[in-house]
């Protein structure tokens, strides 16, 4: 099922309307849906697509010939690299699509091949109407390699960072949960779309957990280490720091202690999880609270509370999601309000908030706000809470807000899954709906 990626496409395609060749950069951690994107983009276009895998240069340039020969029906040899670009350039007189995906298999194996594309680029390609599309899974290396100094630099003619897809779009994939069904999804899958794959839309969340993640044979129970496994070395120092962090470390000395890192090496551990988009290095909206690390991607932070440390009971069937209940309803509250945050510029939009800006937390000490917007001088705060409230409740938590910023002029509101008698609200009242503009009401059952 291909969904949204609306940007993506459109961005593909005008880069493709142009004139000339075109060399982009496709890339995004592993499931993100790259391949899905490329093959909805290529299709009715001509064009040839080839998955690389990680063999011998030499068998690849055979399958190259192959794919060719089979895709453009007709019948396409070479022997080496020059012969290979010869071949593309000759069937790119016209515009033609030519995507090699997990290019960055071919880079692990012999970095040279950058050097290989440079001379094929300058002297073969860039003067046809060829679109070549290098995709891949291993973000550091596809970034390296348009950088200054690389071979590649100054030919890439655009790029391409797959990232999740947005909450709003859970609900074109399961088209008959209620949206407080769609968050619970969305805190187990994120927005990775084939992760959302596995879910069967026809149980209910929480069976799908214990069917597919809380099992030993089930698809997601290990993919978290299988993630890990293909971009790291050491994938268990880096799920150790994983579940150091989501057992409430947050600063080196904390993370360092509880995964059992030496404090000098786990810098580099660190920065290889953020650029992986697993882990963030988050600081307040306001104030000078110590920035802390926090684990970004849904999955990963699900399956490091809750699959982790229960391994032993899930192996011998004995776990289910009933044993976690008040705790994974706790998790699924803290995804609320990681979704409040990322709804401010389109609640923005739907003049539900008076203004967007730089979004973020507050915390300070023993003291948090779900929600801080902070554009020029003005201020917004707003308390997420995934319950149904009354307007008294929801007046209480903004004299409480008011009491911790300690600022009148400044906006006040509640975020929450309902609120009765929402208009004697002291500010803006949202409710689950709002997030999810455009929701018809099969949707909003509670």
């Amino acid at each position: 099922m291909f969904v949204d990626r609306e940007f993506e496409r459109k961005t593909l395609q005008d880069m493709y309307d142009r004139l000339g060749a075109q060399f982009i950069f496709i890339y995004g951690r592993r499931r993100i849906g790259k391949t899905e994107l490329i093959k909805n983009f290529m299709s009715g276009k001509k064009g040839v697509y080839f998955f690389a895998q990680d063999e011998d240069l030499r068998i690849e340039l055979d399958r190259l010939s192959e794919s060719m020969s089979k895709q453009l029906g007709k019948f396409v040899r070479f022997n080496d690299w020059d012969g290979f670009f010869s071949a593309l350039a000759k069937e790119a007189g016209k515009r033609l699509v030519f995507s090699i995906d997990e290019f960055t298999y071919w880079i692990e194996q012999q970095p040279g091949i950058l050097s290989i594309f440079q001379r094929g680029w300058d002297e073969y390609l860039k003067d046809t109407k060829i679109f070549l599309i290098c995709s891949g899974s291993l973000v550091s290396l596809i970034e390296n390699s348009m950088k200054y100094g690389s071979p590649l630099y100054g030919r890439r003619t655009g790029q391409i960072r797959v990232s999740a897809l947005s909450h709003n779009s859970l609900t074109d994939f399961f088209p008959s949960y209620s949206l407080e069904e769609i968050v619970q999804t969305y805190s187990v899958c994120g927005g990775i779309p084939f992760y959302l794959s596995t879910f069967d839309s026809t149980i209910s969340p929480e069976k799908n957990i214990d069917t597919i993640v809380f099992n030993k044979a089930g698809i997601l129970y290990e993919e978290a280490e299988w993630l890990l496994s293909a971009e790291v070395r050491e994938p268990l120092i880096y799920i150790n720091i994983i579940a150091a962090i989501e057992s409430g470390a947050t600063t080196y000395s904390e993370i360092a202690d509880r995964s059992k890192v030496s404090i000098t090496n786990l810098g580099k551990y660190l920065k290889v999880l953020t650029e992986m988009g697993i882990l963030k290095r988050e600081s307040p909206a306001i104030g000078n609270a110590r920035p802390v690390y926090i684990v970004a991607d849904n999955y990963v932070r699900f399956w490091s509370r809750f699959v982790f440390p229960n391994r032993e009971n899930i192996e011998i069937g004995n776990f289910s999601l009933d044993d976690v209940r008040s705790q994974f309803n706790q998790y699924v509250s803290e995804t609320f309000e990681l979704i409040a945050r990322e709804s401010i510029p389109q609640l923005y939009r739907q003049k539900l908030v008076p203004f967007s800006g730089k979004v973020g937390r507050y915390w300070k000490d023993e003291v948090e706000i779900d929600v801080v917007c902070v554009a020029a001088e003005r201020l917004m705060a707003l308390e997420v809470k995934w319950k149904n409230l009354d307007s008294d409740e929801a007046n209480k938590l903004i004299d409480q807000m008011k009491s911790i910023l300690g600022t009148e002029n400044a906006v006040y509101g509640v975020i929450a899954r309902s609120i009765k008698d929402k208009e004697k609200v002291d500010g803006p009242a949202i409710e689950l709906h709002d997030l999810f503009p455009g929701t018809t009401s099969k949707h909003r059952k509670q």
